[in-house]
């Protein structure tokens, strides 16, 4: 009886509760990547984005002092990652009502290649 319950309560949890979820364009294609709560910042590992970027999306929420919504955009032309781009947010952040989550949408350049991407991210209850 326990375990059943257990199960049912597990089963009706929504997938991406208390997350991020960023969507980014790049090259006419579309991209996401969703972060959880984590109290682990640094194992948190990138995306590649095409040839250019890696995207990462840190959500930390533990402890209270260091809560906060990370985002990095990596420029990798190189073949190494530099990081060209950083936001940080209030973990507690809530969507604003315009179409385009907490961060509002956002250009990113990658420096010897000029190409672009673009992101927003919003954040699931």
């Amino acid at each position: 009886m326990k375990y059943t319950c257990l199960l049912a309560v597990l089963l009706g949890a929504p997938a991406f509760a208390d997350s991020v979820h960023c969507h980014i364009i790049y090259g006419g294609e579309n991209f996401s990547v969703v972060a959880q709560p984590t109290s682990d910042p640094y194992r948190v590992p990138g995306q590649k984005i095409g040839r250019y970027f890696e995207f990462k999306a840190v959500y930390v929420t533990t402890p209270a002092e260091v809560a906060a919504i990370s985002l990095y955009v990596y420029a990798t032309a190189s073949g190494e990652s530099v990081l060209i781009h950083q936001a940080k947010f209030p973990a507690g952040i809530a969507n604003t009502a315009a179409p385009w989550g907490f961060s509002g949408f956002n250009y990113i350049y990658e420096p010897s290649k000029s190409s672009e991407l673009q992101y927003w991210c919003e954040k699931a209850p």
